[in-house]
C-alpha cells in the first residue's frame, strides 16, 4: 500500500510540476498587459456609458431594438461594433441621420460642432466628442487623455437640456463640468 501511494504522489508531483513548466510565467503572474487604441476605448465607453443613462419615456430602446450610435466619422468605430443582425445592441449610422440615441462628435470642426449642437438642441441624444471646448459648447461627454489613460468629463447642465438622466454611477466617476475653463 505504501509503494502505490508513494507512486501516486511521484505521478502528482510530476503532472503539478509539468502543468507549470509548460504555463508561461506571464499567465502565473497575473501581469498580462492589454493594448487598445484610443478609438477603442472610446467605441467601449461609448457601449458601457448607454447603460448608466436614462432617456425620456418613449425614445429610449425598447426590448430587443438597439441603440443607435450615429458618427461623425464612423470609419473609426466601424471595427468595433458588431454587424450582427440577429441580436443586434447597437447600430452605427453616419451622421446626419434622422434618429440617432449617441451622437459622437470625431474630428470634426468646432464651426461644425455648433452647428450640429444647435440643430440638435432639446433633442434627448447623449452627445459624445473629444474636445474640451465642447463642454462650453453644450456637448455632454467628453473625453480627455491624463497622463496617457483615457478619462471622461460630464456636463450635467448639457444633459439636463436634452432631457437625459445621467446615473450617479457614472457621475462618480467622471470628471464633472461645471462651467469653468479650468476642468
Amino acid at each position: 500500500m505504501g509503494f502505490l501511494s508513494r507512486i501516486s504522489r511521484i505521478l502528482f508531483g510530476a503532472l503539478l510540476f509539468g502543468v507549470f513548466a509548460l504555463t508561461p510565467a506571464r499567465a502565473l503572474s497575473g501581469s498580462s498587459t492589454y493594448s487598445a487604441t484610443v478609438d477603442q476605448l472610446r467605441a467601449l465607453f461609448v457601449q458601457r456609458m448607454v447603460k448608466y443613462v436614462s432617456w425620456p419615456e418613449g425614445i429610449a430602446p425598447q426590448n430587443g431594438e438597439p441603440f443607435i450610435i450615429a458618427a461623425t466619422d464612423v470609419r473609426k468605430f466601424r471595427s468595433y461594433f458588431s454587424d450582427d443582425q440577429d441580436s443586434p445592441e447597437f447600430k452605427l449610422v453616419q451622421w446626419p441621420t434622422e434618429k440617432c440615441h449617441v451622437l459622437v462628435l470625431t474630428g470634426t470642426p468646432e464651426r461644425t460642432i455648433a452647428a450640429i449642437l444647435k440643430r440638435i438642441s432639446g433633442k434627448p441624444i447623449l452627445t459624445i466628442g473629444q474636445n474640451p471646448v465642447n463642454l462650453r459648447m453644450g456637448i455632454v461627454v467628453n473625453f480627455i487623455m491624463v497622463n496617457g489613460k483615457l478619462k471622461f468629463q460630464i456636463n450635467p447642465k448639457a444633459a439636463d437640456r436634452a432631457g437625459l438622466e445621467i446615473s450617479s454611477r457614472l457621475l462618480n466617476l467622471a470628471r464633472i463640468y461645471t462651467g469653468d475653463d479650468n476642468e
